[in-house]
């Protein structure tokens, strides 16, 4: 039995540890004092959480749980964030810590 639900049981595991990163995510944020930096934070931590939802959309869709007005409407809103954090790139780089060395996309040589 257990086999035959092992894509149900795999996608639980990834979507527990999604939960608390993004629920670690938000805590953080959320006691950040107020000003740009929590602004920004809030908008990588709301990205985060729809950019999982989008990767996962297919499950939710085939599952009920999303439909697919809503499925464009997540698509939609995590390109929305993508542009605004744009501009803020560099910041967001240099605050995780990222070498140069692994920025190689060609959109990244900006």
């Amino acid at each position: 039995m257990f086999n035959n639900a092992q894509d149900h049981v795999l996608f639980a595991a990834r979507t527990h540890v999604d939960r608390v990163v993004m629920e670690a995510f938000a805590e953080a944020v959320d006691e950040m004092d107020e000003g740009p930096a929590k602004e920004l934070m809030d908008q990588v931590c709301s990205l985060y959480a729809l950019a999982s939802i989008e990767e996962d959309r297919a499950w939710f869709l085939e599952h009920g749980r999303l439909n697919t007005t809503r499925s464009r409407a997540v698509t939609a809103q995590v390109n929305t964030l993508c542009q605004q954090l744009r501009p803020h790139v560099s910041t967001l780089v240099d605050a995780l810590g990222i070498p140069d060395g692994l920025i190689t996309a060609p959109i990244a040589q900006v």
